[in-house]
């Protein structure tokens, strides 16, 4: 973590606080796109936060990475924050000038390395985050090897169908028939020392992350409902079977944010598909358990639309299922494991966690 994470996530939650209310997230699930929110955010400069200094970046690891997106998450913030960090990443990575404006990010299976010789690819990827809405799309594909290859789209190279998850954000269908790869602004290239399961699984931490804060924000609002409903002559917070269920609340909440912060923190060594493999599958499982226990402690009350509640809980959910769900990152922590030769799982764990 670089000494840019604490004010960063300082200056984050500020500007969530004032300027990413319940209304805001309401009026962006209908189709509004928050103007003045992401006016607000690009202070922050997303897009350079893991761009070196000497390129003109902000010089940030994945550490601080993760500590804007745990904060974005948190205020379920409606905007491409993590898309943006990726792809500025990525960008940076391929030697390519920095992008103004929101960006969107998406991993797909396409062989870009037979595209690139072709000089031509069809695309039909559908979910892509607020791609109606972004300067561009860093589509990240397959070449021979498992190496990552980085197609970039400016806005005006495609044509998205506006579309929503179930948790109200923006997910596009970007559809191109047959897209000639010298077109304007358009840049098809190999990442060189990245392999598809690296920009996988950093797409999966910062998922993890916001998970992460959603799960907080849960849990923020659980403690104080429980605390202020009265049954029976007291706060149902002080009966023992309602302290259990925050106390496993209050866990699954620790352990998401204890896993994304291991992997943040060795998202670039050897360990690394692994660490963040075990991030994404530990989230993913506290999304679902605190999920339902804030909605179980909640009652009727957590099921309306008034109550914030839903806001979290819907896109922890959707959040668990992008870039990857629980088995498929249990199948490449096991594969990880095995490719790095370890001869069982306790040897690897200390193996990884080693000073």
């Amino acid at each position: 973590m670089s000494d840019l994470a604490r004010p960063l996530a300082e200056a984050a939650e500020r500007l969530f606080t004032q300027r990413c209310g319940t209304d805001v997230v309401a009026s962006a699930e209908t189709g509004t796109w928050p103007q003045a929110l992401w006016s607000a955010v690009e202070q922050l400069t997303p897009a350079q936060l893991l761009v070196p200094e000497d390129r003109g970046g902000a010089g940030g690891d994945w550490a601080d990475a993760c500590a804007l997106l745990e904060r974005a998450g948190e205020f379920n913030v409606p905007l491409p924050v993590a898309e943006t960090v990726l792809a500025g990443w990525l960008l940076d990575r391929a030697g390519l000038p920095a992008m103004a404006g929101p960006l969107s990010f998406a991993c797909s299976t396409i062989d870009l390395a037979a595209a690139h010789r072709h000089g031509r690819v069809a695309i039909d990827v559908r979910n892509v985050p607020w791609a109606a809405r972004s300067a561009g799309i860093a589509l990240v594909g397959r070449g021979g090897g498992g190496e990552a290859w980085l197609l970039y789209l400016p806005a005006g190279a495609y044509v998205a169908a506006p579309d929503r998850a179930p948790a109200g954000d923006a997910r596009d269908h970007v559809s191109l028939p047959d897209l000639a790869l010298t077109g304007p602004g358009v840049t098809c290239q190999r990442l060189q020392g990245l392999r598809h399961a690296d920009v996988l699984g950093r797409a999966a931490l910062l998922r993890a992350a916001q998970i992460a804060g959603a799960c907080r924000r849960a849990l923020a609002l659980t403690l104080a409902y429980t605390g202020e409903r009265v049954q029976f002559g007291r706060a149902i917070g002080q009966f023992q079977a309602v302290q259990h269920q925050l106390a496993q609340l209050a866990e699954e909440t620790a352990a998401a944010r204890v896993a994304v912060q291991a992997a943040a923190r060795t998202a670039d060594g050897p360990w690394s598909v692994a660490a963040m493999a075990a991030a994404k599958l530990r989230a993913g499982e506290a999304a679902g358990l605190c999920a339902r226990i804030a909605h179980q402690l909640h009652g009727a009350m957590g099921v309306t639309a008034e109550h914030p509640l839903h806001q979290s809980t819907r896109r922890m959910l959707a959040w668990r299922d992008e870039h990857g769900a629980e088995a498929y990152w249990a199948r490449e922590l096991v594969q990880a494991l095995r490719d790095a030769g370890a001869p069982g799982a306790w040897q690897a764990i200390v193996a990884a966690t080693s000073r």
